[in-house]
This record gives structure tokens, sequence and C-alpha cells, in this order.
């Protein structure tokens, strides 16, 4: 018998197999496709890949103000999809390389747990094989999500899974059914790459979602109207028709349109489904239930990342597998505090939040000031020609303690980590501001962002 089972190998399953080893646990992993998961081979990592291709398209119209003259330059989407796949393919190896080096066995197939302690293998050849653990991690993540009558097919009607692991030519064109993050993901590096690229989104902006604030939808649609993106807000697909290698889409709005694909990016649902015969809890979305200590209704399963109803990021749901690993190896009980989160979204700007903002303050009670600096009069961002961006701080309004931040424009998703500590400190906003940063530097805009608030303003 296992010490522990790991059902699943993203980035829960993987942060679950490190710490388990450093525990010395005897371990086993169950698969059903490749090792990494999906964020690995169909999502976070090719989509930041592509996406850091498509930004350095953009640059070179730049470089004509450091003396570089460009006389002529070409795309190669197909060359780019497969360069994608050879990176990814040499992480997934050296995975598989540590698993081998610490003989781990890992079963391929599909994970279903039969018992309390035994957990039913059904491999691709539709054998089975049974194996037994005394604890148990579900880490088996989440699948596309569809609307209405629009079901994926893997042709014409694909989704973000299909986009970033076949999709290895570049349609003319293509709608992008939903306008959160991995439609203003996809539909940038698509658009950059050359296809003509349309937007439907249900609400009325762009990120809708309180964790984003208006100022960013309304400053990244900007960005999009100036490449020529598309955008139809409080739109749907009310009908489509299939003709001749391509779809005609009547809109809601009336419009019609002519792409070669649609691409549904309208969410993710956990990947729960016929995952047990022993009746482990789920809500009425397919969520596993979990107390404080992510264990299920079986004291022994553990459930982490998108299988359970907490934010559908990476880097919790490693989060979570080092809080289940500790309270299987340990007496005393931690639970996830998900307060300090760093949000990041990769897109026609690199977007970072942390913290809250105008909107979850307002949902909490909390009132806030907010002080604020732009790129544009940041050396460092002068000097790399990236003067598009912000940053917004907020503060409590009496104590003056820093609460959140949005970060947009070049190295968001690193600036928001010396927030969170911040944060985490509770440094008031003169705290902030006299922290000594280094010059020049992006993080340097965190000095000017604090200074109306911690001394006064100038203007």
């Amino acid at each position: 018998m296992y010490d522990l089972i790991i059902i699943g190998t993203g980035p829960g399953g993987y942060e679950a197999i490190l710490t388990a080893l450093r525990k010395n646990l005897n371990i086993a992993v169950v698969e059903k496709g490749k090792l990494g998961g999906n964020c690995l081979n169909r999502a976070c990592i090719p989509t930041k890949y592509l996406r850091s291709g498509a930004y350095q398209i953009e640059k070179l119209s730049k470089l004509k103000d450091y003396g570089i003259n460009i006389k002529d330059f070409s795309l190669d989407y197909t060359k780019a999809f497969e360069s994608k796949n050879s990176s990814i393919s040499f992480l997934r190896n050296s995975l598989a390389q540590l698993l081998k080096s610490k003989k781990v066995p890992v079963y391929k197939g599909v994970g279903k747990i039969v018992d309390k302690n035994k957990v039913l293998i059904v491999k691709e050849n539709s054998t089975t094989e049974i194996i037994e653990g005394k604890n148990i991690i579900i880490a088996t993540g989440s699948v596309p999500a569809s609307v209405g009558n629009l079901v994926p097919d893997g042709n014409y009607i694909i989704t973000t899974e299909d986009y970033m692991e076949r999709l290895s030519t570049l349609p003319k064109s293509m709608l992008v059914v939903g306008g959160g993050v991995a439609g203003c993901e996809i539909g940038y590096i698509a658009k950059i790459y050359g296809c003509d690229v349309y937007l439907t989104e249900l609400q009325d902006r762009l990120l809708p979602s309180n964790i984003i604030s208006q100022e960013i939808s309304k400053y990244l649609l900007r960005k999009f109207k100036s490449i020529g993106i598309k955008t139809h807000f409080q739109t749907t697909v009310e009908s489509y028709q299939i003709k001749d290698n391509s779809i005609d889409v009547k809109l809601s709005n009336g419009e019609v349109i002519n792409v070669e694909k649609i691409l549904l990016t309208v969410g993710r649902k956990p990947n729960t489904l016929d995952i047990d015969t022993i009746d482990i809890e789920k809500d009425s979305k397919g969520f596993i239930k979990v107390n404080e200590y992510l264990q299920t209704n079986y004291e022994n399963i553990y459930a982490i990342g998108d299988v359970i109803n907490s934010p559908m990021l990476a880097h919790v749901a490693g989060y979570e597998a080092k809080i289940a690993l500790h309270n299987i190896t340990s007496q005393e009980k931690e639970s996830p505090n998900y307060d300090l989160v760093p949000w990041a979204i990769f897109s026609a700007f690199e977007i970072g939040h942390i913290g809250l903002n105008e909107e979850l303050a307002k949902e909490k009670g909390v009132e806030i000031i907010s002080g604020y600096y732009t790129y544009r009069f940041n050396e460092k961002a002068v000097d790399e020609l990236e003067p598009d961006g912000y940053v917004r701080l907020y503060f409590e309004k009496d104590s003056k303690i820093i609460v959140g931040a949005d970060v947009v424009g070049s190295g968001a998703s690193e600036l928001i980590h010396t927030i969170s500590t911040f944060i985490k400190e509770k440094y008031t906003a003169k705290q902030v501001h006299d922290f000594i940063y280094f010059h020049p530097s992006l993080t340097e805009i965190l000095a000017y962002a604090s200074y109306d608030v911690a001394i006064g303003k100038l203007f």
C-alpha cells in the first residue's frame, strides 16, 4: 500500500509530488494524459510562450528608436507553434526524468476512486488495475465549458485546449466567444500573428470580474481597438452555419460575420465527472466539497486545485498541494488563506493585481484611497521603450495601510510580488514611499504611486 496516491499531474499534482518526495513518502501517480496536465501542455505555459512572440512582434516597430533598422520581416506561426511544443516537451520530459529517478510509478489511465483507499485505473486499452493508498489527493483539474448551441467539434468550433495543442496553422479569421482572461490572451496572440479577430462578450466590458477594475478594462480596450480587434459587448451568438470551409455567424446585435474558426473561452468546469463510486460530496456545479483542511467527506481523501471552489489558478493549486501534504503528515492542521492570491494576465498588456481594488473594498466595507503613477515618467520604462502602463496602489483611508494594487505594463506580474510583501507586512503609504528602490527600475514606480498619499499632493 502506498502512503499517497496522487491523481493528476498538473500544477497541484506536480507540487504534491515534489512535496511528498521531500517528505520521503512512498507515492504513486495516476495520469490519463500528458505529464504536466492542462497548465503545462494546453494553457498557462504555451499561452505565455506565444504571447511572448506576439509581444516581440509589436516591439519590432520600436527598434528604429535604438538605431536598429529592420527593412523586412515575415511571420511564421507554424514555426512558433513547433518551437512552443519543443519547449514544453523539454519541461514535460524533465518531470518524467524526476519521477523515473525517484522510482515513482506512473499509472497511465483514468483514475476512479472505488474505495477510500483504492483507485481503479482504466487504461487506454480498456484493461483495469487497482492500486491502494493510505491517502489520496484528487488533482484532476478542469475542462473547458461550452455555452448555448456552441458545442466544440475540434475543427470549426474549438476550445482553448484545441487552440494551444492542435492548431498549428493560424486561421485567417476567428470569433472569440468570451472576453475573459483566455479570450483576451489568445485574441491578442492571434491578432498580432495575423488573424482577423472578432470578440463577443455577454457583459459590458473586457475582463468582467470584480478582481479586475473598470480602469484596467478600459485601458485594455483602447489597445484592442488600436490593433484592430473588433469587440462586441452585451452580445451573444444567435446562430451559425458552416459552409464552404467557413462559418457564417449571426450575432444577437444583428450583425453577421464570416470566420474560419469560433474559439470558445467561456470559462472552465471542474473535471470531476465519474471521479468516484463512493459518493464523494460535490456541489451543484461539480466542485468537490472540502473542509478547511482540504479534506473531502473522507478524511484521508484530499482535493486541490480546479476541482474545488477556490480561485482557478495554477499557483493556487500548488499552494493547496503544500497545505494538503502538511495536513497528511502532521497532527497540527493548516488551512489555506486566499487573501493575498496574486493575479496576472498576459494580453496586449501584462496586467497584475493583488489584494483589494475599489469594487472589492466596497464589498468588504473598507473605505480606501489610491495613489497612481504612469509608466510614461519612469526612466527604466523610457529606456526600454515601454511607456504604456500604470500602477495604482490602494490604501485604507484612515490608517493609510496598503491593501491592494493594480499594475498594468511591462513586468506587472513581477511587481505585484513586492506589493504583496508590503500588504502582508501592513506597510503604510509612507513606508512604501520611503523604501529605497534601485534606480532606474520599474519597482521605483511604487515610490511615486504612494507619494500623494504618503506626503501630500503636488498638484
